[in-house]
């Protein structure tokens, strides 16, 4: 099972909203801010992994934006193409095991890098006019 973190439009609904009813693209805006931030915590991660060999560092990854329903979403982490092995380690670092303690960096970005995230997206929300 891969380990990742999902990073979503939630909280800016009024904003979007508003961008809709003044005919706004808003998804191919919405994207980009989404990249920006999913960027930030792919960064995050790639800086508190283990790097022994630098394999975990270099499978974790920003998916491209998705879409379901209304919701737009990134996926970070290890993704669902990163390759069994390398899943089981990144689960181990994350969590520990018995034989080994955690080295976690996935909670770590998120704790401390998710602000980040939040003002790249409302940066980008902001240089398109979408947010004040």
């Amino acid at each position: 099972m891969p380990i990742k973190t999902r990073l979503t439009t939630s909280g800016f609904a009024e904003y979007l909203e508003k961008a809709i009813q003044m005919g706004l693209a808003i998804d191919p805006v919405t994207d980009e801010a989404l990249q920006a931030g999913g960027q930030i915590l792919k960064t995050g991660m790639r800086e508190r992994v283990a790097k022994d060999t630098h394999n975990l560092e270099n499978h974790i990854d920003c998916s491209q934006p998705q879409q379901e329903g209304n919701v737009h979403f990134v996926e970070i982490g290890l993704l669902r193409d990163t390759d069994p092995d390398t899943a089981r380690y990144g689960n181990v670092q994350e969590f520990g095991s018995t034989k080994m303690p955690a080295h976690p960096y996935v909670r770590p970005t998120l704790d401390s890098d998710m602000g980040k995230a939040r003002a790249a997206m409302r940066q980008v929300f902001k240089d398109k006019g979408i947010l004040p």
